[in-house]
């Protein structure tokens, strides 16, 4: 073989290889809350900016740190009456963000949540309806385990585990900021 290729092809190699990178939005916060509360007509913004104690409180009922004390959070409201919660999260998959959004009923149950958008190149399973599924009606007092009362995905492990861990946080955030 020519030296000269062979010095080459290395290089040639390297230069091909790309990195894999999948960001998708998969719908917009209007459009998941249309979702979760579909017999809303208005949402309005309730931002909470927790307290040192209530941070305290969410992470020991949790097991979950909280990264900010400002949660992002909607009222879903139907003619006055309050119908429920809306609260948008990030948690970081194996490497990239997961922003989601939860709907919590009045009584404190998870109700449904949307991924709207996921940024890693693994793992987009996660969006599905047969693995979101498994948290609805699930409440403060739950598990809300991988592995436990919640299955995993292969190939997904990190971002199942995460959101998985992010949920729970924002049920004990609803038992602690919102009820």
């Amino acid at each position: 073989m020519n030296r000269g290729i062979c010095l080459l092809a290395p290089a040639a190699i390297f230069g091909t290889a790309s990195v894999q990178c999948i960001a998708a939005q998969y719908m917009t916060l209007e459009q998941a809350q249309a979702l979760i509360f579909p017999n809303a007509k208005e949402f309005v913004a309730a931002p909470v900016t927790l307290t040192p104690d209530q941070v305290a409180r969410i992470e020991r009922q949790s097991g979950v740190p909280v990264h900010s004390p400002h949660q992002q959070v909607w009222q879903a409201r139907a003619n006055g009456k309050l119908l429920g919660w809306v609260i948008v999260d990030g948690v970081i998959g194996k490497h990239e963000l997961i922003t989601y959004a939860v709907g919590i009923n009045l009584e404190g149950s998870l109700r449904q949540f949307q991924i709207l958008e996921y940024r890693e190149a693994y793992g987009s399973q996660i969006r599905f309806p047969s693995w979101r599924d498994q948290f609805v009606g699930k409440t403060a007092a739950d598990k809300v385990e991988l592995d436990a009362d919640i299955v995993n995905i292969t190939g997904a492990t990190m971002s199942c585990r995460h959101v998985t861990e992010g949920i729970k946080r924002l049920l004990v955030f609803y038992q602690v900021s919102l009820r």
